[in-house]
């Protein structure tokens, strides 16, 4: 499935480092980026994933462990899960049936009878939310679980080591983007519900390429995404170039504080020509090292 919110929505070592060192010769997600007095570590992220993505290559623990402040699109840990609702349903009366075709919406009911919710449940559902929610559970049954995506993990690891953590974004901002699919409510619909029967076979590649660090694979993975579905240029538009734009500069005020910063953000945002890596290479001032 290609998965347009994945891209658009990964254990303490218990071998030796040395040993590690020695036989580990991949490639990663992960880059340093260096202006000669303070550097950061960019770590590319998929957001979902199985207990078999642990442990982590040593490179990655150790440039987290190194590190001052750890930095995420959004820090979770301050955000308000009733204050994400709101974005996510209708408080004027509309209903999700409003939004979507007939057909649309009996597909979402029966999907949605399937997972063993109830129509009052979802009712007040924005069609994006709904797709979200389908999509979910359809990752869910096939063995994937956010909570061991790795943006969460190092989440987890710098609320119990007591690190800073700082966002490269708020939670309404992305939270308002979202909410530009409903400008495309039956299509971003239809495309979830059509990828059903197979919701793991892209999402599989993505992993097994971003262990060894394939970066090829990832951003053909994304670039057929975005040309199979023109509608959803300009959704793509505003979730991946204008973000990447956005979090370039963020990273690049960050630069200039001289700390260790170990930032996570989701794989898709480093990689191809508007990729963050790209940007701060055209810049010409930075040493960028990819592990």
């Amino acid at each position: 499935m290609k998965l347009l919110l994945s891209i658009v929505l990964f254990s303490i070592l218990s071998v030796s480092c040395s040993v590690l060192k020695t036989e580990n010769t991949e490639e990663t997600f992960l880059w340093k980026i260096d202006d000669g007095s303070s550097h950061i570590f960019l770590l590319g992220s998929i957001h979902v994933a199985k207990p078999d993505m642990y442990p982590l290559d040593y490179r990655i623990e150790e440039a987290y462990r190194s590190s001052d402040i750890v930095a995420f699109e959004i820090d979770m840990t301050t955000v308000d899960p009733m204050s994400i609702m709101k974005y996510m349903t209708y408080s004027d009366g509309t209903k999700l049936r409003d939004r979507v075709s007939s057909e649309s919406y009996e597909k979402i009911r029966q999907k949605m009878s399937a997972m063993g919710l109830t129509e009052v449940m979802y009712e007040n559902m924005r069609p994006w939310a709904a797709a979200i929610t389908m999509q979910t559970n359809m990752l869910q049954e096939a063995g994937y679980d956010k909570s061991l995506g790795i943006d969460e993990h190092f989440m987890n690891k710098a609320s119990t080591d007591g690190k800073k953590i700082r966002a490269l974004e708020s939670a309404d901002y992305q939270m308002g983007l979202l909410s530009e699919f409903d400008k495309v409510a039956d299509s971003f619909v239809n495309y979830t519900l059509e990828n059903a029967e197979s919701p793991d076979a892209e999402l599989n590649r993505m992993v097994q390429a971003w262990k060894k660090g394939d970066k090829n694979t990832i951003r053909n993975i994304l670039d057929s995404s975005r040309y199979e579905y023109p509608e959803f240029e300009t959704m793509y538009e505003k979730i991946i170039d204008e973000r990447n734009d956005n979090m370039t500069k963020k990273i690049e005020e960050w630069l200039e504080e001289d700390k260790t910063i170990f930032v996570v953000v989701g794989a898709g945002h480093l990689i191809g020509e508007n990729g963050i890596i790209n940007q701060l290479k055209k810049k010409d001032k930075y040493k960028i090292t990819n592990f």
